[in-house]
């Protein structure tokens, strides 16, 4: 339970870190150029290019319009032009991917893409089976492009794939399919019309045409207030539940886009057109009540207000922008269960980044279990909703859900986020390099809690735990090439292979300017921490009872605890190779009686370990006793070692030993010059100096 409220909040302050940042761009542009992007923009302001632009997106006819002052009048006609659009028109966003046609291998397939989506448009061209189809591929080309801005799917059948299907059709000449549902209701029938033009301006005109039934065309004033703005009880009754979109106009035909929404929301929004004179533009906004509001107007009527479109930010006149707009205030299932996916597998990579495994294969496998297991419990839940939906209660409880999140989507914020999203959408990958270096960057605070046996050989600083990177594959032979040469040479066998210093040493390695040619300065206070201790040669006597130490001060190494350096004039000292001084001091022998029994580390003081013992040889006895008291005296993780690396030099009866975390051991005054000199890592295996290691149990 604390992982998944750990990651829901990772998730809000990324989400809301994306918003602040974004309006952090909108008020810097504000600030230079001293205009919003919900301000209007007046259209003779604007280059011929970009009026045709702005008529194409809208998706209004501009034939036989030449003069400039004819383009500003029919961009006034179909809306206002606001500050953002004509940004858009010049931004990267504003090129359409047009997608290839559709190559329908039967009837089958033609069925099951064009009449079985009954959201959807399909202009489709018919090749007769002993024909050339109708258009070449430069009109076909011009037709696509122009009807790609309207998500108007297009594609080719060729009837000599299936000649019964187009001999039952009467498709026996070249012709253009137009498909789109024939009523009013979701899932409706489709129906099929035919065209023969070979112009692409006359085959738009013609789906424009086709499209603007679709949207209801309203005579009268009183109409739009009785059943369109719900002015008549009987009518909001029976619309309480339904959402409108009127277009106040001057145009004769509604504009593409809209047309085109029609279709995408079949049965869910109502859509309807009204044509206004000039003479009576005021005295309609009067009566309607949009005093303050210029004409033409795209009203959103809800069962619970109505607003205006286009007064807000990310508000524009085309089809993409109007989409997003009303897949929010009417979401469908499908939109909610998609946005619920993304943000789903988005709680999946927090995850991946909290997981706190030793092991690379163990971090992986957790991690596909966590993928497999959120997206499973996600599509566990969405089916219980949709099995619970019909009961009265519950489709109560999610109508009024849904009330609450339409009137959260008509609020400025709302238009905001969905502007955020759309330049998401836009750009996936920019999405996903900032939300991983934003994982990144937090992920030593969301790591969890380490196992109890690895909390002591935490000395990384990080709250939680280890950072992500110690779980990564990096036990290859070039990564010991780099940080340990001496283990990848062969020179000593490492006692783990687990590595996790990999990615930390290449971190501190790239962060000095010159990389490996200068090193980075390292404070000395680690040295206080190195275990110190005598070297005492072990006695090789044995007597009837295997007794190899006669007195104190034989087969004991004296070993000192992390406290006998106790001042810096002492480190200071003996990193010079001085003698320690006065401060350097031997602990109190574990053992003060006169005789000392030793045992074989692997055997215990049993009756069992007594018999073993007694089989034995006296020689053998006597080797292993004495291996066993010199091992169980040094300090943990301590490695056997009879010289040293440094000096090359076999250890003698009384001399001084250090130790290092790595578990190497070297003459005191040979480690402390060696570190001196800012080589601060174990002359053998190259692990840092300054860095606890954990150590793994010897064999018996």
């Amino acid at each position: 339970m604390r992982s998944f409220w750990v990651q829901f909040i990772v998730l809000g302050v990324y989400l809301l870190l994306v918003f602040i940042i974004s309006r952090l761009i909108d008020f810097a542009s504000w600030f230079q150029h001293g205009i919003s992007s919900t301000q209007v923009v007046d259209p003779l302001l604007l280059s011929v290019r970009q009026l045709k632009q702005l008529l194409d997106n809208r998706g209004v006819s501009y034939t036989g319009y030449v003069e400039k002052k004819e383009l500003v009048e029919l961009v006034d006609a179909s809306a206002e032009v606001t500050h953002g659009e004509v940004e858009h028109l010049n931004g990267p966003d504003s090129r359409i991917v047009l997608e290839q046609p559709a190559r329908f291998s039967g009837g089958a397939h033609f069925y099951e893409q064009v009449e079985d989506t009954k959201d959807s448009v399909w202009l489709v061209q018919v090749v007769p089976a002993d024909g050339e189809p109708l258009l070449d591929d430069l009109s076909w080309h011009v037709v696509r492009s122009h009807l790609a801005p309207f998500a108007i799917r297009t594609g080719v059948f060729d009837c000599r794939l299936d000649r019964r299907l187009c001999g039952s059709k009467g498709w026996d000449q070249p012709l253009l399919l137009l498909a789109l549902p024939k009523g009013s209701r979701p899932k409706d029938r489709v129906i099929l019309r035919t065209f023969t033009s070979t112009r692409p301006q006359a085959i738009v005109e013609w789906v424009r045409e086709q499209l603007s039934i679709r949207v209801k065309r309203v005579k009268s004033v009183e109409e739009v207030q009785s059943e369109w703005f719900g002015e008549d009880e009987a009518a909001v009754n029976a619309q309480n539940s339904e959402v409108r979109v009127l277009l106040l106009t001057h145009l004769l035909h509604p504009p593409l886009f809209l047309a085109a929404l029609s279709v995408k929301f079949t049965g869910r929004i109502k859509f309807g057109v009204f044509t206004v004179k000039k003479e009576d533009a005021e005295m309609v906004r009067k009566k309607l009540g949009l005093s303050d509001q210029k004409l033409p107007a795209y009203v959103v009527v809800t069962p619970e207000r109505k607003v205006v479109y286009g007064r807000r930010k990310f508000e524009h006149f085309n089809y993409a922008a109007m989409n997003l707009f009303l897949r929010s205030v009417q979401p469908e299932t499908n939109d909610v269960f998609l946005c619920s996916l993304v943000l789903v597998n988005m709680l999946v990579s927090i995850r991946m980044f909290q997981v706190t495994v030793k092991l690379w294969w163990k971090h992986l496998a957790q991690c596909v279990w966590t993928l497999v297991s959120y997206n499973l419990w996600l599509f566990a839940i969405w089916l219980l909703i949709l099995a619970v939906y019909r009961f009265c209660v519950i489709g109560f409880i999610l109508d009024m859900i849904l009330i609450v999140v339409r009137e959260l989507n008509l609020t400025e914020a709302a238009a905001a986020v969905r502007s955020d999203l759309w330049l998401m959408c836009q750009r996936p990958y920019v999405v996903m390099g900032s939300l991983l270096v934003y994982l990144v960057a937090i992920a030593g605070f969301i790591q969890d809690p380490l196992p109890e046996e690895d909390e002591d050989n935490n000395r990384s600083g990080v709250p939680g735990g280890r950072s992500w990177w110690y779980s990564l594959p990096i036990g290859s032979r070039w990564i010991d090439c780099f940080f340990r040469p001496a283990q990848a040479l062969g020179i000593q066998a490492p006692t783990d292979f687990d590595m996790e210093e990999g990615i930390e040493m290449l971190i501190e390695r790239l962060a000095v300017p010159n990389l490996w040619l200068q090193p980075s300065v390292i404070p000395t206070d680690y040295v206080k921490e190195l275990p110190l201790w005598r070297f005492r040669i072990p006695s090789t006597s044995s007597s009837e009872n295997t007794k190899c130490c006669k007195s104190n001060n034989q087969l004991q190494l004296k070993v000192l605890d992390t406290h006998c350096v106790d001042s810096p004039e002492t480190v200071a000292r003996m990193m010079d190779g001085e003698e320690p001084g006065p401060h350097f001091r031997e602990p109190n022998l574990p053992h003060q009686n006169n005789e000392c029994k030793c045992v074989p580390a692997a055997r215990e003081e049993s009756s069992e370990s007594e018999e073993s013992t007694s089989a034995s040889s006296p020689e053998e006895n006597t080797i292993l006793g004495t291996m066993g008291c010199w091992w169980e005296s040094v300090p943990p993780g301590m490695l056997l070692a009879l010289d040293c690396a440094v000096c090359l030099e076999p250890y003698v009866d009384g001399a001084i030993l250090c130790g290092l975390p790595c578990g190497h051991s070297y003459h005191q005054p040979c480690i402390f010059t060696w570190l001196s000199r800012d080589n601060h890592h174990c002359p053998v295996c190259r692990w840092p100096a300054y860095r606890n290691k954990v150590h793994h149990p010897h064999a018996d």
